[in-house]
């Protein structure tokens, strides 16, 4: 099996290699990034935990990042594939479903010029749920679960929920049973072989011996 360090040169390649302009970056380097973690304040982690995307980039706390745990890297590198890929694919259409329906907020600039009622968009600030971001999201862990199973560690679809019911991704989902029930499923899926074709790619560049 290869090791996590040849798995990661290749990955970053073959990501370079599908997605234009695709580069890493350092989170604290980045003003823009700064000024996210600012309207995302729910958020404590996102400048230190998270590690973020914004087509065609990756954005991680430090550079230094990469080196401290080499597996989880590779995991966390093939899970932003997905997003990197989806986008590539779906173009603007993958930012509208990601940050609908709180994206319906800026309706509220319209009150400079109509009636005070577009105010009201303002409600969709609150932590509504969002069925796109969670769909986008959950082929991103299922990705992460994959490559997981693939090195031949115990994967917990259960550990995922939190992700999608909680602050991190600003409460996308609130049914910790339907979630559970669809990471299970994604999962199963993964242990019988039966890869969707991102999958089947990621794995026949980490694993062409499998």
């Amino acid at each position: 099996m290869p090791n996590a360090d040849q798995n990661l040169i290749k990955l970053k390649a073959h990501i370079a290699e599908n997605i234009p302009g695709f580069e890493v970056k350092a989170k604290n380097e980045s003003k823009f990034v700064k000024f996210l973690s600012y309207l995302l304040f729910f958020n404590k982690g996102f400048m230190t935990r998270y590690i973020t995307t914004l087509y065609p980039r990756i954005f991680i706390p430090t550079l230094a990042w990469e080196d401290k745990n080499t597996l989880s890297t590779v995991i966390v590198y093939a899970h932003e594939y997905v997003h990197l890929k989806d986008r590539h694919l779906m173009g603007w259409l993958f930012n509208y479903l990601y940050l609908t329906p709180q994206l319906y907020s800026l309706f509220a600039l319209l009150a400079i010029f109509a009636s005070n009622w577009w105010l009201l968009s303002l409600l969709f600030l609150l932590p509504l749920p969002s069925p796109g971001r969670m769909w986008l999201e959950l082929r991103g862990y299922t990705m992460s679960m994959a490559v997981t199973h693939w090195y031949g560690y115990t994967v917990s679809p259960s550990h995922y929920i939190n992700y999608f019911t909680e602050s991190g991704y600003y409460w996308m989902f609130p049914s910790k049973k339907i979630m559970e029930w669809l990471l299970w499923r994604e999962y199963e899926k993964i242990c019988a072989d039966e890869l969707s074709p991102l999958l089947r790619e990621v794995k026949d560049v980490l694993f062409p011996e499998k």
